[in-house]
């Protein structure tokens, strides 16, 4: 793996960060919905970022959003519930945690379009 923070040559620092935060996230997210027998059959993970450029480009806030394609409905107290599982028990989260506010975002979306 070649990384290197000139786009286009390699893969950058701060993707590698944000994808090891989506990544840990997306696979305790997965293991709660087993648990919890919510059925689905795609997942998808995505993140966006507030960073300070007066402070060295720094990550402040980052928003992880988890979109899930089911036929099950979980209303929001229950997308709640996961999403602060999620941000709980996930080690790299935990590892940035107070220094960076992370919030995990859940969205249903049914076979219709429709979103929860």
């Amino acid at each position: 793996m070649v990384i290197s923070p000139t786009p286009g040559v390699g893969v950058r620092p701060y993707e590698l960060f944000i994808s090891s935060l989506i990544g840990c996230g997306g696979t305790l997210l997965k293991t709660i919905l087993e648990k919890k027998r919510v059925h689905y059959e795609k997942l998808e993970m995505e993140a966006d970022s507030i960073r300070n450029p007066s402070q060295a480009n720094r990550i402040e806030r980052i928003t992880i959003k988890a979109n899930i394609f089911s036929k099950d409905e979980l209303i929001l107290a229950q997308r709640e519930k996961i999403s602060s599982l999620v941000i709980k028990n996930c080690g790299m989260i935990q590892s940035v945690l107070p220094a960076i506010q992370v919030d995990v975002l859940i969205t249903i979306i049914h076979d219709d379009g429709e979103q929860e």
